[in-house]
């Protein structure tokens, strides 16, 4: 019979291990392995939470509702429990199921780099229904429409618009040859947003800064997870509240560890919706 060291050492094995296989986004492997700490763990939330996502991700939606219930059953407060419990409820209301984020999540990608990152707000955003569709991770596109920048998800259902003003200047960028990668941060239906991130920088625009908010210091509250990752689904209760700084707005990002076994670490900058003029960054 395993000592409870370990049995604790195989249960951190298996969650990096789970957590790994969902960053491949290997939902199957994922849900295997986390089916394996319940085993031993009947009690892991964080497993438990895990399981779920990786369930919803194959489209067993019905399997993954159990899951989470199971959770808020043990936790009647748990964040990710109660916001997936509504997910769902939406896909199954509106007859649709997820679609399978099939994209790797580099999350460094995102992590900061003073300028090059930004979490943006979707404007005029898909119906609940359709946004509720993909999760968190999952890797999107950027495409001109009237003088506008739409974020497509790789099928190519339209999820929104980024703020006209970064809209523009994007897509000024992009036409003189840089390169952005971009990510769903969050689908709350509410206030969807993704994180986009500049990977090539074009001679051209050498002396211009593709997110100039963030060459600033910025204070938030809200940090972002590095091993795991901080896509996450919906809204963090009280640490979600925008701050006003005087001078912009800015809006905190924050990963549920719970949902990917994700670590503290770094802080991640946010993009505000009102941007600084074009010319502050040609320094």
């Amino acid at each position: 019979m395993a000592t409870t060291a370990e049995t604790t050492i195989r249960v951190r094995t298996l969650a990096d291990q789970a957590v790994a296989a969902a960053l491949e986004s290997d939902w199957q492997r994922a849900a295997d392995l986390n089916k394996q700490i319940l085993e031993v763990s009947p009690d892991d939330a964080e497993a438990r939470n895990r399981y779920g996502r990786a369930l919803l991700e194959l489209g067993k939606l019905d399997e993954a509702r159990a899951a989470y219930q199971e959770t808020q059953k043990a936790f009647p407060h748990d964040p990710i429990a109660i916001r997936q419990l509504a997910r769902i409820a939406l896909l199954v209301d509106d007859k649709k199921k997820t679609m399978p984020t099939k994209s790797k999540t580099q999350t460094r990608l995102f992590i900061e780099d003073m300028g090059k990152t930004g979490i943006l707000r979707l404007m005029n955003p898909a119906p609940p229904a359709i946004v509720a569709r993909y999760s968190p991770g999952a890797e999107v596109e950027l495409r001109e429409q009237e003088g506008l920048l739409a974020v497509h998800t790789r099928d190519g259902e339209l999820l929104g618009f980024l703020e006209p003003k970064v809209g523009r200047r994007l897509i000024e960028l992009i036409r003189s040859g840089n390169e952005y990668v971009v990510a769903l941060v969050t689908n709350d239906q509410a206030n969807p947003r993704v994180a986009v991130r500049e990977v090539l920088q074009s001679a051209e625009n050498a002396h211009r800064i593709s997110f100039p908010g963030h060459h600033r210091p910025v204070e938030t509250k809200e940090r972002a997870y590095i091993k795991g990752t901080f896509f996450r689904y919906g809204d963090e209760d009280a640490e979600e509240e925008e701050e006003d700084t005087g001078e912009e707005e800015r809006t905190g990002v924050a990963d549920s560890a719970a949902e990917e076994g994700g670590i503290l670490e770094e802080p991640l900058p946010v993009e505000a919706d009102d941007d600084d003029d074009d010319d502050e960054d040609e320094e």
